[in-house]
């Protein structure tokens, strides 16, 4: 008896027979490429949002900001997983470095948010403040590097040239119900480098709810773009 998806199987196998053997990484691109955009068009369903993880967590991720015309794209190739841009007059307008992740454990594991900290540090051009100064007179200066970039040889408080907000969607632990979920996803021994480093944290079912609000009332989409940006810690 056929399987559900052999004629699926098939067509792949007939489209391979008529060209050299590709790589696995490209073909696995391409794959990845035209699943995440079905996933779009609504030609392929999720699980329950409780069991995702992995890549088809990212797809139901990405949707969910682009039902509601969040610049959504995805991230450097190995690097994040998507940057969010704003909607044409929103504040504040820098853009989100989105990294989402799934475990079966309760707790973002420290791992995970040094990663999206490395990524932020690097989008928002923390490293050539930290090693030139903010509008300085060129050269390596020393003082935007013993206070993190943050002073120059003018010792004036200066900004980032390209901040971004770290955000991370979890999802833990998959498989079980939302409702059951006691941990708030965050261990008290990482809440102060979230702190530190301005990051948002957003459990999966607060961000599937806050965006369903946002649906029905378009005057809190503002209010949530506003409120991921002045989060330090877990959204509530």
């Amino acid at each position: 008896m056929p399987g559900k998806y052999d004629s699926f199987k098939k067509a792949i196998l007939n489209s391979l027979t008529k060209i050299d053997a590709p790589f696995f990484g490209d073909i696995y691109r391409v794959f990845k490429t035209e699943v995440a955009r079905l996933c779009e068009e609504g030609l392929v369903a999720f699980e329950n949002d409780y069991t995702l993880s992995g890549f088809g967590l990212e797809c139901r991720v990405k949707n969910l900001f682009k039902e509601l015309n969040f610049e959504i794209q995805s991230g450097r190739d190995g690097f994040e997983d998507f940057i969010v841009k704003p909607p044409n007059g929103f504040e504040p307008s820098k853009p989100i470095v989105l990294e989402v992740k799934s475990s079966r454990r309760p707790n973002i594991s420290r791992d995970q948010l040094r990663q999206l900290d490395d990524w932020v540090f690097e989008l928002s051009g923390e490293q050539e403040a930290r090693k030139h100064g903010l509008k300085g007179v060129g050269g390596i200066d020393p003082l935007a590097i013993v206070s993190s970039g943050m002073l120059t040889r003018k010792s004036k408080p200066q900004h980032h040239p390209t901040p971004h907000k770290g955000v991370f969607v979890f999802n833990g632990p998959i498989g079980e119900p939302f409702e059951k979920r006691k941990s708030k996803c965050l261990s008290p021994n990482d809440e102060d480098f979230v702190d530190k480093r301005d990051f948002c944290v957003i459990p999966f079912d607060v961000l599937i709810d806050w965006l369903a609000k946002c649906k029905k009332d378009p005057e809190i989409k503002h209010g949530f773009w506003n409120k991921v940006h002045t989060t330090s810690g877990l959204l509530s």
